[in-house]
């Protein structure tokens, strides 16, 4: 009778662990070293993320990364050098606070373009620009284990036709088979964007049912949190993936609604929205 409880007591604690879904959030405040502009609520907005989603049953916090501890190679495929399959891709969702691609740095132009990656605080552990460029496509996230991710920077979803720098579609960049590999959504804005210290939070809260005791989806939770921490001149975006068999539109995270299988990338289709803030 012992051996047997023994036993069902192991099967409970191995369930129980595959039951587990991983956060993860990295931020960059001080952009000294590059010579970008500083931001102060970075931290404060990944970390209300971090904080609220960890803070449920079957969800761990992974990581909370920051300043010269937030590094490009925590992003980049393993075939160029990358360690995402430990960072980002070893989580279910991650969640990213910082500075876009623009211009203004020590080093001249990042060379991808309006849209066209995101920027790191120091020129180290590889470099401080994650490129999602024709040349040079480094991320390639959702073939471990991500499911979402939100790029709360400057205009990472700009297409092509807003010009003021954008350089590449959304196809050449982030809505393509190479980037999203199993990938369910990147969410974030077309335009630039405010340096909300409230946003993580909230977003997490509409996710949870915290904010107005509903469980929203994916999508509409990153729409009302843009609403609510923007002005009218900024908009939100998402670009989302998806194929037979693979509703991702309808997406909660898990533990709070219906989670679709992963896109298959050899038959993937994309949904793209973007929306005026209030």
């Amino acid at each position: 009778m012992v051996l047997i409880r023994l036993i069902q007591i192991a099967v409970l604690i191995v369930l129980l662990a595959g039951c587990e879904n991983r956060v993860g959030v990295e931020w960059v405040t001080d952009f000294s070293a590059v010579g970008k502009s500083n931001v102060y609520n970075r931290d404060n907005c990944a970390q209300g993320f971090y904080n609220t989603i960890k803070a449920h049953p079957d969800w761990d916090g992974m990581f909370d990364q920051g300043n010269a501890n937030a590094w490009e190679k925590h992003y980049k495929r393993s075939s160029l050098g990358g360690l995402d399959g430990d960072w980002i891709d070893n989580v279910d969702f991650a969640y990213h606070a910082g500075h876009g691609a623009g211009e203004g740095t020590v080093f001249g132009s990042t060379g991808v373009g309006r849209g066209g990656g995101f920027t790191f605080g120091v020129n180290a552990n590889d470099d401080w620009v994650l490129a999602s460029i024709p040349s040079l496509q480094e991320p390639q996230w959702g073939d471990d284990r991500l499911e979402w991710i939100v790029l709360d920077v400057c205009s990472a979803l700009a297409k092509k036709p807003d010009g003021d720098g954008v350089e590449y579609t959304l196809n050449e960049r982030w809505r393509n088979n190479d980037v999203m590999k199993g990938l369910h959504f990147i969410l974030g804005f077309r335009t630039a964007a405010t340096d909300s210290g409230t946003r993580g939070q909230i977003f997490a809260e509409y996710l949870t049912g915290a904010r107005d005791g509903i469980n929203h989806t994916v999508r509409t939770a990153w729409r009302k949190a843009t609403e609510d921490t923007e002005g009218p001149w900024y908009e939100g975006a998402y670009l989302r993936a998806a194929s037979s068999g693979s509703d991702t539109y309808n997406n909660h995270i898990y533990e709070y609604g219906s989670v679709s299988s992963d896109p298959d990338p050899s038959t993937q289709y994309y949904g793209y929205s973007s929306w005026p803030t209030l």
